[in-house]
């Protein structure tokens, strides 16, 4: 089919929707989200948290506008390699058209390619003429020159489930990873017993804010719920893109090492965690008591829950984080303040997701219709 996307193509994509699409979406309506009000000071900003200038959060029912005009959104996505940014893929297209926004959307290809996204997100507003970006940024504090540069030629520019210092940045919707990691070791250190535990961590990449934060919510957690007398040891993380053989690497690397045999539990981005199924399935006499827990949720590794290969993840909501994002920058469009009209910042809820409550969270809510392919016209 020549109009699939290839899932290593950089380029920008105009996303067109050939078909109507059955599967439910989550509605906006009914989504219930933790916000800050205020005005947003990148100064008073530290990685995980929402900036200390914000007053929050405030749990409130989450309410879709109409937009005045058939606006030109552009999107800003790291790639479409993984089920994750399916997700996002199918969060946005199918809003957008509930909406009725026209959106033009470009992949950086990875995380290491911050150049890429940098000229796409220049391309976006100087010869697309998008009326604003939606920016789901490969690094935490890189793009803050280049968000100020486009918001200086007056198109607005709104954060989406990648952190992002950017003191020009008009909006963001997302949750904080630090929390998301906080629920992962919270888990962690519950399902051990208080048991004495080791522990490999397997962030995702470096650079990207979200990574890190990731591993010091967890240890956060460690920190605050392991008891007293327990030993937690948690391996220096490996760092590393997300792509499956990175992370498959970086397992063996870590993993194989005869010092880091017996360990309790292998906690990782989803990628690292899918991965780790597979080691495991080749390794187990290695680390026989081995449990895995993924830091966020993926199609692959809800399957795996399900089968019991992954005792657990936190989700962040994907679908809904996209919804929230189309949402506000339509409201800011149609000449609402952040801050003040509706939230600077804001995210759904986090559980946690386990087998025996996988049921509850069905997989059209998490990520959109089964076997959805995004259907592009490529320029």
């Amino acid at each position: 089919m020549k109009n699939v996307i290839n899932f290593m193509t950089s380029f920008c994509i105009c996303i067109m929707v050939l078909c109507l699409l059955s599967a439910p979406m989550a509605d906006a309506n009914e989504i219930i989200v933790n916000s800050y009000y205020g005005k947003y000071d990148a100064n008073k900003k530290k990685v995980g948290f929402p900036s200390e200038s914000l007053n929050g959060p405030v749990t409130e029912k989450w309410i879709t506008p109409k937009p005045k005009r058939n606006y030109h959104i552009g999107i800003l996505f790291p790639h479409l390699k993984d089920s994750y940014w399916i997700a996002a893929n199918y969060g946005i297209i199918t809003h957008a058209k509930d909406l009725g926004v026209n959106i033009t959307l470009h992949t950086a290809g990875g995380y290491i390619r911050f150049g890429d996204q940098r000229e796409q997100l220049m391309s976006l507003a100087t010869k697309t003429k998008a009326d604003g970006i939606i920016l789901a940024s490969v690094d935490y504090s890189k793009m803050d020159r280049f968000v100020a540069e486009v918001t200086d030629l007056g198109v607005p520019v709104i954060g989406l489930i990648n952190d992002i210092t950017a003191p020009a940045i008009k909006a963001k919707a997302l949750v904080s990873f630090f929390k998301m990691g906080y629920k992962a070791g919270e888990y962690v250190i519950k399902d051990s017993g208080g048991q004495d535990i080791k522990v490999s961590f397997f962030p995702g990449p470096q650079r990207s804010g979200w990574a890190p934060e990731t591993y010091e919510g967890f240890m956060s957690a460690v920190s605050e719920h392991k008891k007293p007398g327990q030993k937690v040891t948690v391996l220096e993380p490996s760092y590393g893109d997300t792509r499956p053989g990175v992370q498959s690497m970086r397992l063996e690397e870590c993993l194989d090492k005869p010092e880091n045999s017996n360990i309790n539990y292998i906690v990782g981005c989803a990628v690292a965690a899918v991965e780790a199924v597979r080691y495991l399935s080749k390794n187990r006499e290695k680390h026989p008591k081995a449990r895995i827990v993924s830091t966020y949720m993926t199609i692959t590794v809800y399957e795996q829950i399900t089968k019991g290969k992954i005792i657990a993840s936190p989700s962040d909501q994907t679908i809904v984080q996209c919804i929230m994002a189309l949402d506000m920058m339509v409201r800011l469009l149609n000449g609402e303040q952040a801050g003040k009209d509706f939230p600077f910042r804001s995210g759904p809820a986090i559980p946690v997701i386990t087998k025996d409550i996988v049921g509850e969270y069905s997989y059209e809510h998490l990520f959109g219709e089964k076997g959805f392919v995004p259907v592009v016209h490529k320029k």
